[in-house]
């Protein structure tokens, strides 16, 4: 709901990475330090600050810059809250970096899709139901001696 209320306008669409995010540190949150979502989280919110930050203050700097600076940044409290128990997989910050500059990348070519945070509203969704759907199938599995698990609670 965030993603679109905030990047239902063409001028409110920048806010869209920190907001995802904002999304994504609140799942991280409520699995505590060992939870998932870490790496996701940092990454989007250094990018999406670093986007805010060249939307409001307009510096005379080169934007693709800030936006990397932003997730070198993301990616370097990650590994921060790594070295401090945090279960921050630095597969997933490459990932997500490597994902959003894709999307940054072709967002030109591909506006009408790219461009509009109702995408990336759905994708959450749907990695969310992913998730919900993996949870129930491993918890099952946690609870069913036959089916061999190993995961021990």
């Amino acid at each position: 709901m965030i993603v679109l209320a905030i990047g239902s306008s063409a001028t409110g669409f920048y806010w869209t990475p920190l907001a995802l995010g904002l999304v994504y540190l609140a799942g991280a949150l409520s699995g505590g330090a060992q939870g998932s979502y870490w790496a996701t989280a940092v990454v989007l919110i250094g990018w999406g600050a670093a986007v805010v930050v060249v939307r409001q203050l307009n510096p005379n700097l080169d934007t693709s810059g800030l936006y990397l600076l932003g997730a070198g940044l993301g990616a370097t409290a990650g590994m921060l809250l790594a070295r401090r128990g945090f279960a921050v997989d630095p597969l997933g910050m490459t990932l997500t970096v490597a994902v959003g500059g894709a999307a940054l990348a072709l967002e030109s070519r591909y506006s009408s899709v790219l461009g509009d945070a109702r995408f990336y509203a759905l994708l959450l969704g749907a990695v969310g139901l992913v998730n919900v759907l993996l949870g129930a199938l491993a918890s099952e599995d946690l609870s069913d001696p036959a089916a061999g698990s190993t995961v021990r609670r």
